[in-house]
């Protein structure tokens, strides 16, 4: 009787003393990025996508409306979000891009917080590859899947062609059966584990999913109704527009996409109705991710960080992509939840992906390199109504982009000379239609803007 006395003593004392510990550390982090995940807020006259968990993330934090990826393809955004180094038109360029070959000395943010103290975890997909700049880790795990697709029905996997099957697929299974399952499931057993641990933790989260193809369990799907979805107004390419903007290939590659002209309504429709149950899906994977966070008693001295590497047309021009420059593929989420600071506020001042590096510096009390391009963005957590930029840039291949509250600006060069341009008054064109760049009247605004956008080209290193 006396032993069990003793213990209901203890007991408590020791699990406060954890806890303590637990609160003393510098702040975890938990950095969650989502690939192809547009801004949720751009759909113009199609339902909207149910994410209760990212709602729910949103009332803990800051929300940045104005936020941007620097370059609309996944290998070059995260080398440079992972490096603090913005894309140029000679690194971090592509899809394939890797950071230990375009800049294989840098200091990557997992390394910087690692040299830190922090124990660094990556799970998923973080990098496009997932070896590269591996010496920034503790631990890497990428993942698991069946087939390079990570398809579910039998048939599917069957008939791959070249390691394609259709662009959707929607079987009765466990949300664990995917890849992107499997890494939130790896995420909770770090979290559990490392709870006690002496070091705070910096964990990068990457779900594949919404990217091509669209596959997720088919109680995703049900959430929707097929007759609900429809196609958005501006379903077809501007008239005026540069046709070296028109272009996309990776959708094509499916066995169930014709490899030229256009995609029917009805094939549309399927498509955008896969594209909300993936993000659907991966918004219950966040959700168990958060909740043992709260479980582990943990919620008090983490930050939560929620962004995409870039966005993705859903039939927005005719196009189904990332890959240039107009806002679907520029916008993207970006969430930042932190105990620290303001609960339930949006942010109007402009952020890009590069903005991140700093803000993890900030954010665990470091110093950040001189190097770094971006700015934290620690200062509009502590006051969300400071307005720290009012302007973004981003790149595709030879075409350079500036986006303020009025305009979208692109030059596209070729041996230093402007061979095409667009310009978009988002104020009054906010679907993007109307390219008024060569229109005699706004050459001074086309002037203007040029000026600001070469003088960033030259700034950066």
């Amino acid at each position: 009787m006396k032993l069990y006395k003793l213990l209901i003593i203890i007991i408590p004392f020791f699990c406060l003393s954890v806890y303590a510990n637990n609160d003393n550390k510098k702040e975890n982090i938990i950095f969650i990025i989502v690939d192809d995940l547009r801004d949720l807020d751009m759909a113009d006259n199609q339902l909207q996508i149910l994410t209760p968990n990212i709602d729910k993330l949103k009332k803990s934090g800051v929300t940045f409306k104005n936020s941007f990826t620097n370059n609309p393809v996944c290998g070059a955004s995260r080398a440079s979000l992972l490096t603090g180094l913005r894309p140029t038109k000679n690194r971090f360029t592509t899809f394939h891009t890797k950071i230990n070959e375009d800049a294989p000395n840098s200091l990557t943010i997992a390394s910087h917080l690692k040299n830190n103290g922090y124990r660094t975890i990556s799970n998923g997909k973080i990098s496009h590859h997932a070896r590269d700049a591996a010496y920034g880790w503790d631990d890497i795990f990428r993942g698991t899947r069946n087939n390079p697709k990570d398809y579910k029905d039998p048939i599917n996997i069957k008939n791959l062609k070249n390691n394609f099957g259709p662009a959707s697929e929607f079987v009765y299974t466990d949300d664990n059966d995917y890849s992107d399952g499997k890494v939130a499931q790896k995420t909770i057993r770090d979290i559990k584990s490392i709870n006690q641990s002496d070091k705070p933790f910096f964990i990068a989260v990457g779900f594949q999913k919404p990217h091509l193809p669209f596959v997720a369990p088919k109680k995703y799907w049900d959430l929707y109704d097929k007759d609900d979805i429809v196609l958005p107004l501006n379903n077809f390419f501007p008239p005026n527009a540069p046709q070296k903007a028109n272009y996309f290939y990776e959708l094509r590659k499916f066995t169930d996409i014709p490899e030229k002209g256009a995609i029917s309504d009805d094939k549309a429709k399927e498509l955008i109705h896969a594209y909300y149950a993936c993000v659907s899906y991966i918004d219950a994977q966040i959700g168990l991710i958060l909740d043992e966070l709260k479980s582990q008693g943990l919620s008090n001295n983490t930050t939560v960080v929620l962004t995409s590497d870039h966005g993705f047309s859903l039939s927005e021009h005719g196009r189904w992509t990332k890959h240039n420059l107009f806002q679907y593929e520029l916008k993207i989420p970006m969430i930042i939840s932190s105990p620290k600071y303001k609960k339930n506020k949006t942010s109007e001042s402009f952020v890009e992906l590069i903005d991140l590096y700093a803000t993890f510096c900030d954010l665990a009390e470091i110093e950040t390199p001189d190097f770094v391009q971006g700015k934290s963005l620690v200062s509009n957590l502590k006051n969300p109504n400071k307005v720290s930029s009012e302007i973004a840039f981003s790149i595709w291949r030879n075409g350079e982009t500036l986006i303020s509250n009025k305009y979208y600006y692109t030059e596209w060069k070729r041996k230093g000379s402007v061979i095409d341009r667009m310009l978009y008054d988002i104020e009054n064109d906010k679907l993007q239609m109307n390219n008024i760049a060569e229109i005699r009247s706004n050459k001074s605004i086309v002037d203007s803007l040029s000026l600001i956008l070469n003088k960033h080209i030259k700034s950066k290193k």
